[in-house]
């Protein structure tokens, strides 16, 4: 596999920004490579993926290429403060890709992954536009938007809040994962939907609700529970898992 660290320029964002791209070295002639867009937490950038699982090892098995882009703390929005980090992943990014390498640009080629804030950046994208996503993994994600600022009025972490998404609660909007599935209804198919959570994470009670709206709205998930908390040693594991999920199972 080769590893690709770019130097983008995003249009969406107004400002140059890094990806890391693993792709494969060999590719069949004229072989299309299937595409992973895989997203980093609250805290994270771009490397983290790189530095703190076998991601490019777990990759090599699928001749996959995998897409690993930073969006600060935005939780993947366009912000209050008009810088459109959502665009930019959802929309901007994936044509870049696909100009820059061979890989195919059908829905069925192309998954998203996320943890903890990229696990709700995944669920959000997957869900807006789910003719262009075949298949979305959320691990240990950080679903319930209101809840978690709720939890933060006190901290500095309330303003970053406010400036992804502007006015509170969410819920009901474009911003809320729930509400995104309710305006899917009947007339759109849902993508694929992986939950993963460590059962002493912070997030699993998000976790759990959401397993039952799912199951409320007779919407078919993979689940996987495992004794730990908010880590990179689940996260690694998970993946792998994901992986099997996305590129093994029908």
């Amino acid at each position: 596999m080769g590893f690709i660290q770019c130097q983008l320029s995003s249009s969406e964002l107004d400002m140059n920004v890094s990806v890391n791209v693993i792709y494969p070295e060999h590719v069949q002639d004229n072989k299309k490579v299937k595409v992973l867009y895989l997203l980093h937490g609250y805290y994270g950038h771009y490397m983290d993926w790189m530095r703190l699982s076998s991601i490019e090892r777990y990759a090599s098995k699928y001749q996959l290429c995998v897409v690993m882009p930073s969006v600060d703390n935005s939780y993947y929005t366009n912000n209050a403060v008009g810088v459109n980090y959502f665009n930019y992943v959802s929309t901007e990014l994936p044509k870049i890709i696909e100009n820059m390498f061979h890989v195919s640009d059908k829905a069925e080629d192309r998954f998203v992954c996320g943890l903890s804030m990229g696990g709700y950046g995944a669920l959000k994208i997957g869900l807006t536009y789910p003719d262009r996503y075949h298949k979305i993994a959320s691990l240990s994600g950080a679903i319930d938007v209101d809840r978690l600022y709720s939890t933060h009025m006190d901290d500095p972490r309330q303003k970053r809040f406010e400036y992804s998404f502007g006015k509170f609660p969410v819920k009901g909007t474009k911003h809320d994962i729930y509400h995104l599935i309710d305006q899917l209804g009947n007339t759109k198919k849902v993508p694929g939907i992986f939950l993963a959570c460590g059962t002493e994470d912070f997030l699993y009670n998000d976790h759990l609700k959401f397993k039952a709206y799912l199951e409320e709205k007779q919407i078919d998930y993979v689940n996987k529970e495992v004794p730990g908390g908010h880590e990179w040693r689940l996260w690694d594991l998970f993946v792998q898992d994901v992986l099997i999920w996305m590129f093994e199972e029908k």
